[in-house]
Parts: structure tokens; sequence; C-alpha cells
């Protein structure tokens, strides 16, 4: 009984949804990113503009110009630590109690102004980092997308049944199908004596079961109305 058409066009249409779900993902991610990049650099060039009227003067620009000249150098930085994945938290204390005291009174009365330097410059910071960085996410997430080429299917068709039992990981022909049934969580890898191997998770052992049963049942049919 051959069962690798129907383990294929399983595993097909688990790549096929698995692939819609990081489209949809990342076209999320796109939204979000471009969305808040536009509020956040909007709103800092209106800052900026405002601010121009009273010091563009002295560089011999436009109110404007100073705006869009702030915000194009804030938005290479924040594209640029985007890009190199910068945390603004990272090796950041949190405050300590005399400070958090500090700011609950400062929230409370209206005469006094307290923040922490650093932690309101890593807030800054993230806030500037927040759009760029669902963007570069975005792009990402595309390319983790799975191969559902015909040769790739029908390769991890045959490993998948290979992996029943615990299958050498040095046997494997092609390490995009063993990449391909890892990341749809169906096969995991175990330590042997020598080496390591892959076997099915309970997720590829239920694929598998119900690929075997799905073929059985239609070998059956043309038996059935033959006697009929």
């Amino acid at each position: 009984m051959n069962n690798t058409p129907h383990i294929a066009a399983r595993l097909h249409d688990m790549a096929s949804q698995h692939n819609r779900e990081l489209v949809f993902e990342g076209v999320g991610k796109a939204l979000l990113g471009g969305i808040f990049s536009f509020i956040t650099f909007g709103l800092l060039f209106w800052f900026g503009w405002f601010a121009g009227f009273f010091v563009a003067g002295s560089f011999g620009l436009q109110a404007w110009q100073f705006g869009a000249l702030v915000t194009g150098l804030f938005l290479i930085v924040a594209m640029w630590s985007a890009w190199q994945r910068v945390d603004p938290l990272a090796g950041l204390p949190p405050l300590s109690d005399q400070q958090l005291l500090l700011t609950m009174i400062s929230q409370a009365s209206p005469n006094l102004l307290y923040f922490s330097p650093r932690h309101a410059t890593a807030g800054a910071a993230l806030l500037l980092l927040g759009g760029p960085t669902n963007l570069f996410e975005a792009f990402g997430v595309w390319g983790y997308r799975l191969g559902v080429a015909p040769s790739s299917i029908e390769e991890a068709s045959h490993l998948l049944e290979a992996c029943e039992a615990n299958y050498p990981i040095e046997h494997v022909r092609e390490p995009s199908a063993a990449l391909l049934l890892k990341r749809l969580a169906l096969i995991k890898i175990v330590p042997t004596e020598d080496s390591v191997a892959l076997t099915l998770t309970e997720k590829g052992a239920s694929v598998l079961s119900r690929a075997k049963a799905r073929a059985a049942k239609r070998s059956t049919v043309p038996r059935t109305s033959k006697g009929k």
C-alpha cells in the first residue's frame, strides 16, 4: 500500500496553512509598524517644525526644513538600530526604591517634576524603535515560509514515514525536508548511542496514522463496489 500520496496531500495542506499564518502575521506587523512609525515620526516632525520657528533661522533653514531634517536623522538612527536589533533596555537596572518614591510623589504633586534620565531615554528609544522594528520583523517573517514544491513535499513524505522508527540523521538526503517536518512539529531529534536520530512527535504520529487510515479506506472502496 502506497501511503505517500496521502501523506503528501496532508503535508501540503499543513505547509500551506503555516505559510498563510505567516503571511497574515507579516502583514499585521507591517501595518502596525507603518502606522506606529507614521504617528511617532509625524509627532517628531511637528515638534521639530514648532522648534524650528525659534532656531531654524540660526542654521539658515525654514521651520519645516528644520523639522524634516531632525525627523530624518532620528528615522535613520532608528532604522539602523532596529536593523542591528539594539535593545534600549539592555543593561538598564530597575528603578531604585528612592526613584520609585520620587516618581510617585512627582505624579501626585503638580509642583514637583522628577524622572530618571536613563529610564526616560530608554523609553523614548523604545517608542522610536517600535515602528521600524515591526517593519523589519515583517520582512523576517516572510523569509520563514515553507517550501511547498512537489519534490520537497514528496521527499518530506518519505522522510516522515521513515521516522516512524528512529531514523539516523546521517541518512537524511534532503535537509530541507527534515527542516519542513521539524518546523511543522512533526519530528524531533533524539539522542542515540552513536549519534542522534529523527523520530515522530505525537503530532507527526497522528498525521501518519491518519494518512495510513485514509489510504486503507480508499483501497477497500473498489473491492466493496465490485462485490456489489
